[in-house]
């Protein structure tokens, strides 16, 4: 790779070590649905498990819908969340049926039904982990089973899921990276202390979580290249 590339992802990752990073089970999904459905790229699956994120970050900084930093000794509840659109499941829903008719209207009909689900999965997921800030019908009745009350607990279930999928990914130098970045940004989180003005303000600290999941992406899109050409 090329030098300025590495200091790149070197910045991103110390970054990402101070910042509120977005939690990384989601992309331990991709993985192991990678695995099953090989000619689905990982890139693709990276975007599909994280879309209401994308969403959300978008609608945050629109003013649509608020993240703002909640002061808190447990690093899982150190944002509070308004979320009403992009984290209702019935929001999920429709962001899973559109990302099903795209599919099918590019003639990916072996692809829908997965990535459409992989959208699903984003909910069932953090329903297992938020406190009830998420909701069944666009702001209406809160539902949340509260594993981040338990901070280590989810740490460990975090990291298990991602490390079990990415064990049965197909080893490049990408697929490290993704590793080390992953592993980095998410123990940054629950290890040390988000900087002043990023508690200050939501738009830098908004964008720095979005820059990130775009390199997820980015570098998944280099896995996948890269296990194409190696293909005789």
């Amino acid at each position: 790779m090329k030098p300025g590339f590495l200091l790149c992802l070197r910045l991103v990752a110390k970054e990402s070590k101070k910042n509120p990073i977005m939690f990384i089970g989601h992309y331990g999904v991709a993985f192991l649905v990678k695995k099953r459905v090989s000619d689905i790229p990982l890139w693709l699956l990276f975007t599909a498990v994280q879309l209401p994120d994308f969403l959300a970050f978008s609608l945050v900084l629109a003013g649509m819908e608020k993240a703002s930093f909640a002061p808190c000794d447990n690093p899982f509840l150190r944002n509070h969340l308004e979320l009403p659109f992009s984290h209702s499941l019935a929001g999920v829903l429709l962001v899973s049926l559109a990302a099903f008719i795209l599919c099918r209207s590019m003639n990916k009909k072996a692809w829908a039904w997965v990535l459409g689900l992989c959208v699903l999965s984003h909910w069932v997921i953090d329903l297992i982990v938020h406190n009830p800030d998420l909701t069944i019908f666009f702001g209406q009745s809160k539902v949340g089973l509260g594993l981040w009350n338990r901070p280590l607990l989810t740490y460990a279930v975090e990291m298990a899921l991602v490390m079990t999928g990415w064990l049965v990914l197909k080893k490049n130098v990408y697929s490290y990276l993704l590793l080390i970045l992953m592993i980095g940004a998410f123990s940054g989180m629950v290890f040390r202390e988000e900087p002043a003005v990023f508690r200050e303000n939501y738009m830098p600290r908004t964008a720095i979580v979005l820059i990130t999941n775009l390199l997820f992406i980015f570098i998944a899109f280099l896995w996948d290249r890269k296990n194409r050409i190696a293909v005789p």
